[in-house]
């Protein structure tokens, strides 16, 4: 997992043991994968500043969860969606992944949708017929094997062209409320966000001090994205936490959670609790 799609950390959602399988094919210059597994969460926390690449996922199995820029997407049986493998991510398969995941470098992708940032994590609901034109070929591409290299970049052109006539088909991105610069603001808020989780003394007017805005323009930003600054910034501490925990008993809870920024205890604990469906301390000792 972690060799094809990049470094994150995992946990597995069920009391089986874990088994998994991996195929992958190249076509040009994308990958197509396979991948099924018992259920599992995959996180990554960290920018990467490295090359970009944008994640298509068909979803195979009947439940999958992606949450990527303070969206939340729910996918099931069929649908697709879109995210950003160099930003932090996090994706749940409470029934088991079974996914066909198209690994796609950003500079490839632009020239058939230009702005992709304003589709990470929307649902492609398989409702659609583009979208069900768009997965069967999925399908049948990843099921046609290794192509010699002039058909397999016209194939993947083709299959990359109806991809994104389905996206803009599904969505209006002028109705997106997105830009370039929205895009630029929210990744700067957002950058020093998690480069100072551990700030317990963060709110509205420090965050949009930091970032050359004011606070009723970094509200705008993150209420687009459904959320607000304070709201994101709690999420990612809560994740942050989790992913701290999950290393082992080597830190109390109580560092952990002052360490990201957290003051009160009590609270602290509620949070973890209704974010995660058990308590910090309990979650420590199972790792």
């Amino acid at each position: 997992m972690c060799a094809t799609y990049g470094l994150t950390s995992q946990r597995t959602l069920s009391d089986t043991p874990f088994d998994g399988r991996l195929s992958a094919n190249t076509l040009g210059d994308i990958l197509l994968t396979h991948i099924s597994s018992a259920p599992i969460e995959y996180q990554r926390r960290q920018t990467d500043s490295g090359v970009e690449q944008f994640f298509l996922c068909l979803t195979l199995n009947t439940e999958a969860e992606l949450e990527q820029r303070g969206r939340r997407s729910v996918q099931a049986r069929g649908d697709i969606v879109l995210f950003n493998s160099a930003e932090p991510y996090q994706c749940r398969f409470p029934k088991g992944d079974d996914q066909i995941v198209i690994a796609i470098p950003r500079e490839r992708l632009i020239q058939h949708l230009p702005r992709p940032e304003a589709l990470v994590s929307r649902t492609l609901d398989s409702h659609s017929a583009l979208a069900r034109l768009a997965g069967n070929m999925m399908v049948e591409v990843l099921d046609a094997g290794p192509q010699e290299t002039r058909a397999g970049e016209r194939l993947s052109g083709a299959l990359l062209e109806v991809l994104a006539t389905a996206f803009e088909g599904a969505f209006d991105l002028a109705d997106l409320g997105h830009s370039s610069r929205h895009d630029a603001q929210l990744m700067k808020a957002k950058d020093f966000l998690l480069a100072n989780l551990e700030d317990s003394g963060l709110d509205l007017a420090a965050i949009a001090q930091a970032i050359h805005v004011s606070p009723r323009a970094l509200s705008r930003l993150f209420a687009m994205e459904g959320t607000t600054a304070t709201r994101w910034l709690w999420q990612q501490r809560l994740q942050a936490c989790r992913a701290a925990l999950m290393k082992g008993p080597s830190r109390s809870v109580s560092e952990v959670a002052l360490g990201f920024g957290f003051t009160n205890m009590a609270h602290f604990s509620r949070a973890f609790k209704s974010a995660f469906g058990v308590s910090p301390s309990v979650f420590s000792k199972q790792q």
